[in-house]
């Protein structure tokens, strides 16, 4: 899956890798490290086009000035795949923007993830997937649970993760807002 992502700024971005180095030597799980860039997902697709996604992002960033997001908590994706995830706060400025991008990059995506879609859209920066398994769900939680993930950090660019099934994502390019 390919995604249309922004990157966390300093100093999340770096302490969410803490915490996936911390999750790694703790409790052996690297499932996470399939896509290396600390992120939230706007959108997510089988493939782009990625040349028409990249003129698209480019014009949305020109005229996009950076604004503030907030986390609170963790959350957790159940089912047969599971989740460990930091929720972004949906507000009503996030919302706005992310129906704006859903809006200029639509057609532009084959097999385009509904769960991304504005009406069912959790913003999350994700802490743990793929080896995240049940067994692991109790000690990992007993060791975040108190812990403060309330953070708050400016929304200030575009980037496209390409990462065909199987391979570590790539990045492919990073649009810096400037509007």
């Amino acid at each position: 899956m390919d995604g249309l992502v922004s990157l966390l700024p300093q100093p999340h971005y770096d302490q969410v890798l803490g915490l996936w180095d911390e999750m790694e030597q703790k409790f052996g799980l690297r499932g996470i490290r399939v896509t290396p860039y600390r992120h939230f997902s706007w959108q997510i697709a089988e493939c782009y086009d990625s040349p028409r996604l990249q003129t698209a992002l480019e014009e949305l960033a020109a005229r996009s000035q950076p604004f503030s997001v907030e986390t609170v908590g963790l959350g957790l994706f159940t089912g047969e795949a599971p989740v460990l995830y930091v929720p972004v706060v949906v507000s009503a400025q996030l919302a706005d923007f992310h129906r704006q991008v859903w809006e200029a990059v639509s057609g532009l995506g084959s097999a385009v993830s509904p769960y991304y879609a504005p009406d069912h859209w959790v913003p999350h920066i994700s802490l743990a997937y793929e080896d995240w398994t049940p067994e692991r769900i109790g000690p990992v939680m007993r060791e975040m649970a108190l812990r403060s993930f309330n953070w708050r950090f400016e929304v200030n660019n575009f980037s496209f993760i390409y990462e065909p099934c199987g391979t570590v994502g790539e990045l492919m390019v990073t649009i810096p807002f400037k509007g």
